[in-house]
């Protein structure tokens, strides 16, 4: 009996020390991973005096020197026969350039954005669904742009229809059912939400297809709709992400072809014929660079608005821009 005894108690300790040894081991390999994974990203260590996102983005993407790409997007100040407002905002920095910044031009669909805007917060606030439909009526009706038009008066589709018609395909009759669904406090919040009420005046009147509505707004000012969206302001992440991935599926024009393929463009293009007006205004997803940009321009010279012409500048000063961005630092 007491060999047997001695016998069991050898095992637990023999076991204990096991155990011992696995839990110095399991700490030791802890600690050699906390340190390595310190060392290998080169995080800094950050104070409560500097900003969080240094703790995210990487050192060499943290750019603030942009003159060589201001001094190549000043020279379009200088042309006469278009008035060319541009606004670049390098997201990781905040640095940014405006070309003609106090130049304020007709957004054309540009404008479509914060109606989609007020519409989806219904739904984010649930007093509508995607799936509720909403009816086409006379007055909603305008063949300038897309397709909806022809449908028959009385027609419904679904809310997420209309804002995928009016944010992809430009449909100006999508784009107006949303409009005459929403209350003036609803469109107007999202302008005062971004600080941008004193540019509501006209979006509030009774006739909300009035031609003589000036809604003129600089590049600049236009892109904080961007700047909320990819910040998740208005919106929370979920349906900022909806509204953004609904936009993604527009087609690539304008600003987009001075992009790579492979280059995500998240944007909205406009055009107003009777102002000569050509507008772009999106995200570009450089790989730890992301930037806004935002160019409107208004042909001052007589006679047809030469579309062509124009979509060469959208595609020069993209490219421009992008290059810099890539390639700097």
């Amino acid at each position: 009996m007491k060999s047997y005894l001695n016998n069991k108690q050898q095992v637990r300790i023999v076991t204990s020390q096991k155990v011992l040894v696995t839990v110095i081991f399991l700490l030791v390999i802890i600690v050699a991973f906390l340190s390595v994974n310190r060392s290998s990203d080169h995080r800094p260590v950050i104070s409560r005096y500097l900003n969080p996102a240094l703790a995210v983005f990487d050192k060499r993407n943290l750019i603030v020197d942009f003159q060589e790409l201001r001094e190549k997007l000043q020279v379009y100040e200088s042309r006469k026969d278009y008035t060319i407002s541009i606004y670049f905002e390098y997201i990781p920095t905040g640095a940014n350039i405006a070309v003609h910044k106090d130049e304020k031009i007709w957004p054309a669909s540009l404008i479509k954005i914060p109606v989609a805007m007020a519409a989806l917060k219904k739904v984010e606030e649930g007093k509508w669904k995607m799936g509720n439909e909403l009816v086409i009526l006379d007055q909603d009706k305008d063949s300038e742009y897309g397709e909806m038009y022809k449908l028959p008066t009385g027609s419904s589709m679904s809310i997420k229809k209309f804002l995928e018609e009016s944010l992809i395909n430009s449909d100006n009759t999508a784009h107006f059912v949303l409009l005459r669904n929403l209350e003036g406090e609803e469109l107007e919040d999202v302008f005062v939400h971004l600080g941008m009420d004193d540019v509501i005046d006209g979006l509030k009147r009774d006739n909300k297809k009035d031609s003589d509505v000036d809604n003129r707004i600089t590049a600049k000012r236009y892109s904080v709709f961007f700047r909320s969206l990819y910040n998740s302001t208005y919106f929370g992440h979920e349906y900022s992400d909806i509204f953004l991935d609904i936009l993604s599926k527009a087609p690539k024009e304008y600003l987009s072809l001075g992009l790579p393929e492979d280059v995500p463009f998240i944007h909205k293009t406009g055009i107003r014929i009777d102002e000569k007006v050509m507008a772009d205004s999106g995200i570009v997803y450089v790989p730890g660079r992301p930037y806004i940009l935002t160019v409107m321009i208004a042909q001052n010279e007589e006679g047809v608005l030469n579309q062509e012409a124009i979509k060469k500048l959208f595609e020069e000063i993209s490219r421009e821009v992008y290059t810099y961005v890539s390639y700097a630092g």
